[in-house]
């Protein structure tokens, strides 16, 4: 047995330094609350672009360090179980993609809903017997409708933040409602040499898109409005020094071969309003004699 264990122990030795030494980034997770199953997707998702190994805390440092990751920061988070992710992805990257592929696990009692937890009306599919008694100690409203039994209207049967009991988390596995839900949580990675803590990953990434375009809108227009050239506001300047240049000669009748015609116009409308003017006088004068 002990033989068997020690073979064991060589083999994750060697492919956790083959995996560190070929992939340039290596994030630690935790497994808890994660279930096979959800590995097994998530493995499946990352295919061709990341390798996760649940493995023993002394074995994957051993490994590590002979691989060349010193970093104490990185290592000394590495406690109990640990599932170590191995990819080309950057960090960032990385977290985002764990943080958007989460599962659905099952309730049990003791839990803390992260949201409230809301029983549909509807066919339960259930039959009766002693369910019925089951959905009545979770709150529900119920009652038999034909070979089974029917929830009659909507309940919340437990509120974010509150503690789910044991007859709730039964009544919700009868239902297979599965309300929590679960991901690979990155505690740090590691690249080349630079530790990334999760409190820096965990980064939203719309937001920072919206930030940064709010940030160059604002950049532009204060360029913009203290004549300071750069590539992108160029043309708008030289169009806008253009236009009040134009209106200046326009106003100050030096013509040139953009404001000929301004000018011209200019000098119609005012030689109207003048021969207007000068009738009216005309007028008024014969009707005073």
């Amino acid at each position: 047995m002990r033989r068997h264990v020690f073979a064991w122990k060589e083999r994750e030795f060697q492919e956790i330094k083959k995996l560190a030494v070929a992939y340039p980034v290596i994030a630690i997770a935790r497994p808890e609350m994660f279930p096979a199953s959800l590995f097994q997707q998530l493995r499946k998702k990352l295919k061709g672009r990341a390798v996760i190994r649940v493995t023993k805390t002394k074995v994957a440092k051993r490994a590590l360090e002979e691989s060349g990751v010193s970093s104490e920061q990185f290592l000394g988070q590495m406690t109990g179980q640990v599932a170590l992710v191995f990819t080309a992805l950057n960090p960032f990257e990385l977290h985002d993609f764990l943080k958007k592929n989460k599962g659905a696990i099952a309730a049990k009692a003791g839990m803390i809903a992260p949201e409230d937890i809301i029983v549909r009306a509807g066919d339960t599919g259930l039959p009766p017997g002693p369910a019925l008694s089951d959905l009545k100690a979770a709150g529900l409203s119920v009652r038999v409708q034909g070979a089974t039994i029917a929830v009659t209207e909507d309940r919340i049967v437990a509120k974010k933040g509150e503690q789910i009991n044991a007859a709730i988390a039964s009544t919700l596995a009868k239902l297979e409602i599965k309300p929590i839900r679960v991901g690979l949580n990155i505690n740090s990675c590691h690249e080349n040499g630079e530790v990334f803590d999760s409190s820096v990953l965990n980064i939203e990434a719309e937001q920072v898109f919206n930030d940064f375009a709010v940030a160059h809108s604002n950049a532009f227009n204060l360029a913009f409005n203290v004549v300071y050239f750069t590539k992108e506001n160029i043309p708008l300047l030289v169009a806008r020094a253009f236009k009040n240049a134009k209106a200046l000669a326009v106003e100050a009748s030096i013509i040139t071969q953009s404001t000929v015609r301004q000018i011209m116009a200019k000098a119609t409308r005012q030689a109207i309003a003048l021969n207007d003017l000068l009738k009216e006088n005309i007028v008024e004068k014969s009707e005073n004699n």
